[in-house]
Order: structure tokens, then C-alpha cells, then sequence
């Protein structure tokens, strides 16, 4: 996707600590209290999952380049950010968040930008979980990936399908028959993790129950 893809890290100053972290491929965040915080992604990409009681995973998101991470474990103990390929973060405090208004108006501005998506991106995937179907499922993450990534129809996934099925609430198996009921219908072009959108206006039509929701 934007592995190579590098950002100018925000002013996280002003009397906050931050340090950078550099990640491997697959690799963790630590999970312990002192990892909570809040997290900008300058290179490389993190998913962040959940892990029940019974083992069973739920990847609660992907995020690139110049997004936001906010890790509260001593909340959630079962959560977990990895790295899907060699990533670089700043971790900042979470009292970040309160000092952001007085010190730094742009980035408080353009954290709570983030977050706001992403809570409506949030809703909208509860309404995938419980009411679409697979195929609605991965035309909104498509699109939205496609929208995150400035428009750009074509990009590696760094995500694999069991990665794909376990945000959408769908086996690899599915995740796969249905990029090829994608493909064969020309939404997009699928090789491998390669993938190519031909027809984002024909997506939105699939997705348009979630993205107006």
C-alpha cells in the first residue's frame, strides 16, 4: 500500500514526551501500561486486533501513513498493534490529547479530525458486521482504502485475506471467493496481494447501503 510512503511527524513538543519507534515486519507493540498512548504511523502500516477469550482475533483496523493509533490497554487488555511490514511511529503520552488545545492548535485540529473518521468509520463497519454481506463488506474497504490512500487505484495489500476476513467478520476463504466474484464481474483486478480498482463508481454502488449510513 504506502510502505514507502514517509510523513513529517507532527509538533508532538510542547512539554509532552515522545520518542520514536521503530518496528520490524509483523512485530508488536510491547504490551504493557507504559505502551499506552498515542501513536502517528510516519512509514509502514499497523493493524490493531482484539483477542477473545476463546482465541478467536478481530482486527479492529489498518492505518497508514500519518494516522493516528490511541492505545489504552490498562482499558482493553487484549488488544494488540503489529506492524505489517518495517514501520516507524512517535509515541506520545495520552495527556497529549489534553494539552493539544492550548499548545498546538493545527495538530489538536488534525487529531480530532482523525478520530472523527474514524469513528464514523467505526459505525459504519458495526453495520457491515451485522447487515452486509460479503461482497459490501470489501467494496466499502476498498473504497475506503482507496480514499486513504489519495485516490490511488492501484496498491499493494499488505494485509493477507485471513488479515482482510478477520476485520470484516468473514473466513479467508470468503474474503478470497469474493475477490474473485470481484474480478470477474471487472470491479478490480486482483494478482496476488496486487490489486487494481477498474471500477470505483461500480464499488460505491455495491457499498452505498454503508457509506450513506
Amino acid at each position: 500500500m504506502n510502505r514507502g510512503r514517509k510523513v513529517v511527524p507532527p509538533p508532538l513538543g510542547n512539554g509532552f514526551n515522545s520518542k520514536l519507534i521503530m518496528l520490524k515486519d509483523r512485530q508488536e507493540l510491547p504490551a504493557r501500561p507504559e505502551s499506552d498512548g498515542l501513536y502517528w504511523i510516519l512509514s509502514g502500516a499497523i493493524q490493531t486486533s482484539i483477542i477473545s477469550e476463546d482465541g478467536r482475533r478481530w482486527i479492529g483496523g489498518f492505518y497508514l501513513p500519518g494516522e493516528f493509533i490511541l492505545l489504552e490497554r490498562d482499558e482493553v487488555r487484549s488488544q494488540f498493534a503489529q506492524a505489517l511490514c518495517p514501520t516507524s511511529l512517535i509515541m506520545t503520552d495520552r495527556s497529549v490529547l489534553e494539552g493539544l488545545s492550548q499548545f498546538d492548535h493545527f495538530t489538536c485540529a488534525t487529531i480530532t479530525t482523525w478520530f472523527l473518521r474514524t469513528y464514523r468509520v467505526a459505525l459504519r463497519t458495526g453495520f457491515l458486521l451485522g447487515r452486509s454481506n460479503a461482497m459490501e463488506r470489501l467494496a466499502f474497504f476498498l473504497l475506503d482504502l482507496m480514499q486513504r490512500l489519495e485516490g490511488r487505484r492501484h496498491f499493494h495489500l499488505l494485509m493477507s485475506r485471513a488479515d482482510i476476513g478477520d476485520h470484516l467478520g468473514l473466513t479467508s476463504e470468503t474474503v478470497t471467493r469474493t475477490f474473485t466474484r470481484l474480478q470477474r464481474h471487472n470491479y478490480v483486478q486482483v494478482n496476488g496481494r496486487n490489486l487494481e480498482i477498474l471500477d470505483p463508481i461500480g464499488l460505491a454502488r455495491l457499498a452505498a447501503a454503508v457509506v450513506t449510513t
